[in-house]
């Protein structure tokens, strides 16, 4: 059964997860630690998960460049591990899918300062809106994007939907309910194992990823020493 999220009093927060927040590990680990706790409810389409799929080679080649990993493009091993990584989604979040979004009654909908590539997904925000909205007036919907200037922020606002960056939506749940943040943060640190992961290593990533009001929090409160 639903319950009242913490960034939408009264109702249930919504958000789409855009491609590039699939992508990045560690990341996607967080944003779905803190889905699982109850903070919000995930969203993406089958046009996120190809994307989704399209880039993998793309986070994996940038890892291998840095030494963290080893890469040989079209590897079909690093494709299967694509396939598995988004397996885990979406058995993390069995009713994750939006569809009906390609429809013409949608599409015509989406403001013309979205970039064309990116209509689907604010179109996939605008069927997420119409849904939540059936139910609870009060429920928020997010677009949780790195890509705010081509999702046209500004435009989806007047709409209804917030596009926001992954690092501010995490800022803003620390600031409404730290306590379940970091139990979410500490279920990303303890399930990676192999090789076994640290809470300065998380906040190392979050700080890579701009969500700077977590990383102090959670240095202050674990006791880490950040400059």
């Amino acid at each position: 059964m639903a319950t009242d999220h913490p960034l939408s009093p009264g109702g249930i927060t919504h958000a789409l997860l855009d491609a590039n927040v699939l992508l990045p590990p560690r990341l996607s680990d967080v944003i779905f630690d803190l889905c699982l706790e109850g903070l919000f409810s995930a969203r993406w389409s089958v046009e996120i998960e190809a994307e989704f799929l399209r880039h993998w080679p793309l986070v994996v080649a940038r890892a291998a460049k840095s030494g963290a990993v080893r890469y040989a493009p079209q590897n079909t091993i690093e494709q299967a591990k694509a396939q598995r990584r988004l397996a885990c989604y979406k058995n993390a979040v069995p009713d994750h899918e939006v569809f009906g979004h390609d429809g013409a009654s949608v599409l015509d909908r989406v403001p013309h300062a979205v970039h064309a590539a990116d209509q689907h997904v604010a179109a996939a925000g605008l069927v997420l809106l119409d849904y939540a909205r059936q139910f609870n007036a009060h429920d928020k919907v997010y677009i949780l994007s790195n890509n705010l200037k081509h999702l046209a922020a500004t435009d989806m606002k007047q709409l209804g939907i917030t596009v926001v960056s992954p690092a501010k939506f995490i800022d803003d749940l620390v600031l409404v309910d730290s306590a379940r943040v970091g139990s979410a943060l500490d279920k990303s640190v303890g399930s990676l194992k192999n090789p076994p992961y640290t809470r300065r290593l998380l906040l190392n990533a979050l700080l890579l990823h701009g969500a700077k009001n977590t990383v102090q929090h959670f240095a202050r409160a674990w006791g880490e020493r950040f400059p």
